[in-house]
């Protein structure tokens, strides 16, 4: 039996991978202000329902925001930094961008670490990684009784140019780790790249959520402990991969994304299961929307992501959000016009319709005064929705726009919609890739309600929603492979760097990934390897990062003279892709080298239990889709639909865990696997 666990805003996702290969779904109310608590409170539910077996349990999974709500609430750890001499303010010095180009009065971003908790010690390294002056051990001496006094939780030490030689780094760690009982991070071993504002910036936020997730992953392994479950806990990183509990403790950077990531990497095993591979993700919640793109089966990532003011420089996937949930808020501007979001009801006290104490309008009583939602079919362990407390709210606005209720409601979804719509045009159009050549995968608790309409707006004329649609995030922890990723930065004109170098850094990288995932409990004979290096022309401020190779067996690895030449003809190729132009006359520079290192997943994809009966209609409803009014609308139990079923809108198809939303003229079958592939007129 192996769990997968998903903490959202408003929910928390449990998916049950039993021992005959099915799935099990479970959606209960989030404990925002404790997120632990919620988790192990379902987890005793479902053990004393007999639903989870303790003995049987082989693996947990886990994905979660605790690290980004931490970092964007500003709930770090006190944590001071140690730099080279005359660097204390690069935190601070950044980078000369801003949020807008012509705010002459914008605030900075508060730094992790306060000045007056940054410390300088004498020591440098040249950019070739030469020493140029030895650590003065005597500086180090001195700031451990600082550190005493000040009652600091975390340290980050950041050295100029340390990614080509950590000795120096390495060596302060040694010493304050054995002096005080308290984290060292360094940044040779979360980042070692150069660029140092982002480095420093990585490793002081890996440093100030070390205790954070420290004491949050400890309390969940205590909790489930109690209640039987002794089973090593995993977490999935931003990158799409699952680690083990101790390593996400000890890289907390390395898990920013987590939650969002797991939903992707799901999407992109039901994009394989379905045979398009070209998607772009529709993740919407009860708090915020996350929009991201496959290619070719492919999560797209960068190393360029930043959560909130704080740039994070691992690989992360290429995730971009707004604030567009079920819970947001409609609100009238002071210039009266209608917005929604980003606000958000949240799990407490929820929209109005849960009757749990709130009265601001939110898409999800927008959706239930539309008919869109049923009453009697609540998620995540509702009795049932309150219609007349969904109307109350909406004509707190309704009546100020001058329109009906149901007039307010369609404004509240169209305003949404307009909102995913440009985000989804931020990771496509705005990257060079024409939405329509792409199917829309939608999920979460609101996503199938909204994904045809976004679609429409596109002019996407396919969307698929999961089985496991509300709990998709949930269920790509289940499927998701075990991986790292490591780097090294050269800095270095790739005309310069010899094979035997390249081979030398390579073969490091890949015994530093074998020890992590034979950790893990990989076999070393199923790890796979990926290989890519961030490429630019002499001069340029950006690179791409260019695959090289992909092998199984690490004894396949050739460099030699040939193989430099090739990666400079990848580079010129993919420069040419990307940009429209290439010049191969101009010297290249190798800027990074990355491998990333997977083991097998859970093995065969699970599946729905589904009917195999033909579709019958569960009930008929009422329900809006323009402002000519209301249709009659079919009302369809997800679970009653067999594979092969065929479905025109206009109709409702209510699940345990989401709703999917068929506006007329919407065609629909269910595959194999009991997915839903809607075909849009």
């Amino acid at each position: 039996m192996l769990l997968g666990i998903d903490i959202g805003g408003t929910f928390t996702d449990i998916v049950i991978n039993d021992s005959g290969g099915r799935l099990r779904l479970f959606k209960v109310p989030s404990t925002p202000s404790e997120p632990a608590v919620g988790v192990i409170s379902a987890l005793s539910s479902l053990i004393d329902r007999g639903v989870i077996i303790p003995d049987r349990v082989e693996r947990i999974r886990h994905g979660s925001t605790v690290a980004t709500n931490a970092l964007l609430e500003r709930k770090w750890a006190r944590t001071a930094l140690i730099t080279t001499r005359g660097f204390r303010d690069v935190l601070e010095i950044g980078r000369q961008n801003r949020p807008e180009l012509y705010d002459l009065f914008f605030d900075r971003p508060i730094p992790i670490v306060a000045r007056d908790l940054r410390y300088e010690v004498t020591e440098r390294l040249d950019y070739r990684g030469n020493i140029i002056q030895p650590l003065v051990e005597e500086d180090v001496d001195r700031l451990i009784p600082l550190l005493r006094v000040e009652g600091v939780d975390a340290v980050a030490v950041v050295f100029l140019f340390s990614y080509l030689d950590p000795t120096h780094e390495r060596a302060v760690r040694d010493a304050i780790s054995s002096a005080l009982e308290i984290p060292v991070t360094i940044s040779s071993d979360v980042l070692p790249e150069f660029r140092e504002f982002e480095r420093t910036s990585t490793t002081v936020i890996s440093a100030a959520l070390r205790p954070v997730i420290g004491d949050y992953l400890t309390s969940l392994e205590a909790g489930a402990r109690e209640n039987g479950l002794t089973t090593r806990w995993q977490i999935m990183q931003s990158n799409g991969t699952i680690t083990r509990a101790d390593y996400a403790q000890t890289n907390p950077a390395r898990i920013l994304l987590s939650g969002p990531a797991a939903g992707v990497e799901g999407a992109r095993v039901v994009g394989e299961l379905t045979g398009f591979a070209d998607l772009i993700t529709l993740d919407m919640g009860g708090t915020s929307c996350d929009v991201s793109l496959i290619r070719d089966g492919d999560l797209s990532r960068t190393t360029a992501g930043q959560i909130g003011d704080y740039p994070v420089a691992l690989p992360m996937v290429d995730i971009h959000t707004i604030g567009a949930g079920g819970g947001s808020i409609a609100w009238i501007d002071h210039g009266g016009a209608l917005r929604v979001g980003p606000q958000s009801a949240g799990a407490d006290p929820g929209p109005a319709c849960y009757a749990r104490g709130g009265s601001e309008p939110t898409v999800t009583d927008a959706h239930l005064v539309l008919g869109h939602l049923l009453p009697s079919h609540p998620l995540g362990g509702l009795d049932r929705l309150d219609l007349d407390a969904a109307r109350g709210a909406i004509e707190r606005i309704s009546g100020r726009l001058g329109l009906g209720v149901e007039q307010a409601a369609l404004g509240i979804l169209e305003i949404a919609d307009a909102s995913m719509e440009r985000a989804i045009r931020v990771i496509s159009v705005e990257r060079g890739y024409d939405p329509r050549q792409f199917s829309l995968l939608a999920f979460g608790g609101a996503g199938p309600l909204h994904a045809v309409s976004v679609a429409q707006r596109l002019g996407i004329s396919r969307v698929i929603v999961p089985a496991v649609a509300g709990v998709l995030s949930a269920f790509g922890l289940v499927a998701a492979q075990i991986g790292h990723d490591f780097s090294q930065g050269i800095v270095r004109s790739l005309a310069e760097c010899e094979p035997e170098v390249i081979s030398s850094i390579l073969s490091n990288l890949r015994r530093r990934a074998q020890a992590e995932l034979i950790a893990e409990g990989v076999d070393v004979k199923a790890i796979r390897f990926h290989v890519s290096a961030d490429l630019r022309y002499f001069g340029q401020a950006h690179e791409l990062d260019v695959p090289l190779f992909d092998v199984e067996d690490a004894n396949n690895w050739v460099i030699d003279t040939g193989f430099m030449r090739e990666i400079a003809s990848l580079f010129h190729a993919e420069h040419l892709r990307r940009y429209g132009h290439a010049s191969d006359e101009q010297p290249v520079e190798l800027v990074t080298l990355r491998l990333r290192a997977m083991g097998p997943g859970s093995g065969e994809v699970p599946r729905v239990r589904t009917s195999r009966k033909s579709a019958q209609d569960h009930s008929a409803t009422e329900a809006w889709f323009t402002k000519n009014g209301p249709v009659k609308t079919r009302v369809l139990r997800r679970n009653d639909l067999p594979p092969g079923s065929d479905l025109e809108g206009p109709a409702v198809v209510f699940g345990e865990d989401a709703t999917t939303l068929f506006p007329p003229g919407t065609h629909a079958r269910i595959d194999e696997y009991a997915n839903m592939i809607l075909e849009i007129a």
